[in-house]
């Protein structure tokens, strides 16, 4: 068992922040470092859908439409990996710090592992997925994307080491200087330096990603090998531990395969915009692309809720996950205000940083982004309180909850909803962020249904 007798353990070596334990500014010293690092990597695919758009809306549409399938097929590894977080928090909670280099190496391998899936994939999927006749710009960005997949598994593998412990500030450095890479080599790549180098459009942002993410996974290998964390956390022990690998991936993958459907029915609403015309594809595509300056917020925070419960849960004190749950509402009601200024009161400045002149596009069209980004506000408040409660329940391993949860919700409250109301009844554009918006509504309550019954109380890592 990892967890032990809280006598056994002093208070002093646990407490993760001089804060008072489970509260919100304790939640937000280490979820800010998180949302930060995660702001970068949303900020990668918002900066390619922003200088794709200058470039040509052809571009930005085929971008998003070829990275929907991506982000399909990553998530279930970076779902997986990640869970080596938990494992490093329980340790961490329960005093053994010499054994918080071992789960990440069992994920370290699965990382690796991913190689021989997705480079297949990248070379011979995108001839199965779109037709080479029509969808070109698709074929060389799906392709280029999805054989760097492995390398951002393998910097999930390593970002769980800093996040079990709450030390988040090197990743974060790690991000922004990746993100910083990615933006710069963006301008180069899809423009061009004339007359030295030629715009490569759609595929300048793919090369661009993939370049950015091997600079991240090269800084976080050799912070993770560093002499002081080899002594400390057996940072160097490499060798599989079958019985670890295999604990690893039964309470990862379960949360990876709820959140694949998830993003499959994604996949599947935004095939369905595609069908329905270039004006419901670019609302929906802009609303999306709105959402990604924001959705790091939920991530991370759901992330620092995790690594804070985990190591409460290692010592023996799951009774202050209800107070880390209470600061976590807090927070988003606080976002959500804000956030509003922005979506409800002037969403024009958002949207004319993709759409520069209004007239260039239907009003029809217009006024259905406009209306888009008020549901795109209330889906991220509903949305947030739904992973801050899934970050809780994966510290508990209540995966099986998680995934039966994930894998029937998106299906019924999203997918089939966006199904009948808009692609065939005939519903403007924005009713596809409502609908997404009651799914988000719905699942919150399921999950919150799990947390008032307590169960997580029971769950161990062994």
């Amino acid at each position: 068992m990892i967890s032990s007798p809280p006598s056994l353990v002093h208070r002093d070596s646990i407490k993760l922040t001089p804060y008072p334990e489970a509260s919100l500014r304790e939640l937000w010293h280490i979820s800010f470092p998180l949302i930060i690092s995660l702001m970068s990597a949303s900020l990668m695919l918002f900066l390619d859908r922003l200088f794709l758009a200058h470039y040509s809306l052809e571009s930005l549409n085929a971008s998003a439409h070829a990275a929907a399938f991506v982000q399909f097929l990553q998530f279930w590894s970076i779902a997986t990996v990640s869970i080596a977080e938990v494992f490093v928090g329980r340790y961490n909670g329960a005093g053994k710090v010499e054994k918080l280099g071992r789960p990440v190496w069992q994920m370290i391998w699965l990382s690796l592992g991913t190689f021989f899936i997705y480079l297949p994939i990248g070379l011979v999927g995108p001839y199965l997925l779109f037709d080479a006749s029509h969808h070109s710009l698709e074929i060389e960005y799906f392709s280029l994307l999805t054989c760097s997949i492995p390398l951002a598994a393998l910097s999930a593998s390593l970002s769980a080491f800093y996040i079990g412990q709450g030390k988040v500030k090197f990743i974060t450095l790690v991000m922004l200087g990746s993100n910083g890479v990615n933006a710069l080599l963006d301008f180069v790549l899809i423009f061009g330096i004339s007359p030295w180098l030629s715009p490569l459009g759609i595929r300048g942002a793919a090369w661009a990603t993939g370049i950015a993410l091997t600079f991240q996974s090269v800084l976080l290998f050799a912070g993770f090998l560093s002499r002081r964390n080899r002594s400390l956390y057996g940072t160097g022990r490499w060798q599989l531990n079958k019985r670890l690998f295999v604990k690893c991936i039964a309470m990862g993958l379960p949360n990876a395969v709820a959140h694949s459907i998830e993003i499959l029915a994604a996949v599947v609403i935004v095939e369905l915009m595609t069908r329905l015309g270039p004006d419901y594809m670019t609302v929906v595509t802009i609303a999306q692309s709105i959402l990604f300056l924001f959705s790091f917020i939920t991530e991370g925070l759901s992330k620092g809720a995790s690594a804070i419960a985990a190591n409460f849960m290692g010592s023996g004190r799951s009774d202050l996950v209800w107070k880390l749950f209470a600061s976590g509402v807090k927070f988003y009601v606080i976002a959500f205000l804000v956030l509003g200024i922005l979506l409800v009161g002037h969403p024009d400045l958002l949207i004319q940083w993709f759409i520069s002149d209004p007239a260039s596009v239907d009003s029809s069209a217009y006024h259905a982004l406009r209306s888009a980004c008020f549901w795109v506000w209330i889906y991220f408040l509903f949305d947030g309180i739904s992973w801050l409660l899934i970050g809780l329940l994966i510290a508990a391993g209540d995966a099986r909850f998680i995934l039966r949860v994930g894998g029937l919700a998106p299906i019924l409250f999203a997918l089939l909803p966006v199904y009948l109301f808009v692609f065939r009844w005939g519903g403007e554009a924005h009713v596809t962020w409502m609908c997404i918006a009651f799914y988000a509504l719905v699942s919150g309550l399921i999950y919150l249904w799990r947390f008032r019954r307590e169960k997580w109380k029971e769950a161990v890592v062994a």
